[in-house]
């Protein structure tokens, strides 16, 4: 049986493609993996796939009693159901660390980079294994969407060399590349406010408290806010329902590089202390792209000064 390697729950673009393309890696190393998935591709990532002619991984679900590796994440809370029955050999990241634990020692690779596609990049380095253009396509527009074409603030120069690197096998004009690869991603038509709202959503436990945090990347925030309410009751909702002490949704402007921020929580004051604003729904944060780098570790603090 071939070990499975995913990435997180309502994958984003370096979910799949460092799933992919680490799979691919791990096959040159002698292991027998297939790359899966815990959710359909979003367009963008279905945009990339396409450009470079890769196969969209499996759609898993449970993995109760197989052989796994994760890649992008590290928490129980955003992984696949039944983990805590698999048997986990391997972990790549670039996140906190979370609450996963094993009986026994396991190769773990978490690197304070902008995206996990580049701690597999480097991991090709290290063992010396040829990259093929497509997996170099993967690998570079992992990086490229993770860190917004090195806009965000988790962008490393380990990361700005390593798409340096990767170009030059696929020499791609990159602000054209990564514009459409934006392009594809960012327009909501046609979904539902469930969709959207899940589409890049994480949960986290900071101290005791469950926390739900989705992050959208849009270029037509007045879309999104025609239906401003609508994400508001559905917010309400999903906190309920999930027992989460916090729903935030991050709506991402590109082209601003800033967030306006809805939010269900019964102290507003984390929220104001967070981002250093008026806890009003909708507020603009300028500067705030990025969820791991910026909205947790604000949010945890702001939790701890409030309580």
């Amino acid at each position: 049986m071939s070990i499975l390697v995913f990435g997180h729950k309502n994958p984003d673009t370096d979910s799949i493609t460092a799933a992919i393309s680490f799979s691919y890696l791990k096959n040159q190393l002698g292991f027998d993996t297939e790359p899966a998935a815990l959710g359909e591709p979003s367009k963008e990532t279905q945009y990339i796939l396409d450009y470079f002619k890769v196969e969209k991984p499996q759609i898993i679900k449970n993995v109760s009693g197989k052989k796994v590796m994760l890649v992008d994440h590290n928490e129980y809370g955003q992984s696949a159901e039944g983990l805590e029955e698999a048997e986990l050999l391997e972990i790549i990241d670039h996140h906190k660390i979370g609450d996963i634990t094993t009986s026994v020692p396991i190769n773990f690779r978490n690197m304070t980079v902008g995206s996990s596609c580049t701690v597999v990049f480097t991991m090709f380095k290290e063992n010396g294994i040829e990259i093929p253009y497509n997996i170099a396509g993967l690998l570079i527009s992992g990086i490229i969407s993770d860190t917004l074409l090195f806009r965000s603030p988790t962008t490393t120069d380990i990361d700005r060399n390593a798409v340096e690197e990767l170009n030059k096998i696929l020499k791609l004009d990159l602000e054209e590349y990564a514009m459409n690869v934006f392009k594809s991603g960012t327009s909501l038509e046609g979904y539902t406010i469930e969709e959207i709202f899940y589409r890049d959503f994480k949960e986290f436990k900071l101290n005791d408290d469950r926390i739900g945090i989705g992050q959208v990347f849009t270029l037509d925030i007045e879309k999104v806010f025609e239906r401003k309410q609508e994400f508001i009751d559905f917010m309400k909702k999903s906190s309920k329902d999930n027992g989460y002490y916090i729903t935030l949704l991050a709506i991402t402007d590109i082209l601003k590089e800033g967030s306006y921020i809805l939010f269900e929580c019964d102290n507003p004051k984390i929220i104001s202390s967070a981002f250093n604003v008026q806890a009003e729904q909708g507020v603009f944060v300028e500067g705030l792209v990025s969820r791991k780098k910026q909205i947790v570790p604000n949010i945890t603090d702001a939790i701890n000064l409030c309580k």
